[in-house]
């Protein structure tokens, strides 16, 4: 995943892009985490960072992320990306 796990306090980063949102594990917590909640066939997808979200989706995961103790950040991407 080269540099994913860059931010040890953060493991979980949501970057806004398009009206969608990329899920970004960013510690091995983060990635564990995310297994419990997503079907075997996004898991790739996951650990590539590379998962989008719907807003509604976006609520529900973080909420449930918060409430495990994880540490989330909500990003708009740069223009241009």
């Amino acid at each position: 995943m080269g540099g994913a796990f860059c931010c040890p306090s953060v493991d979980l980063v949501l970057l806004e892009l398009d009206g969608a949102y990329l899920l970004q594990p960013r510690s091995i917590l983060g990635l564990l985490w995310l297994q419990t909640h997503f079907e075997p066939s996004a898991w790739d997808r996951i650990a590539a960072g590379s998962l989008r979200l719907s807003a509604a989706t976006r609520q529900a995961l973080c909420r449930d992320a918060q409430a495990a103790g994880l540490q989330l950040s909500c990003l708009a991407t740069p223009l241009g990306v």
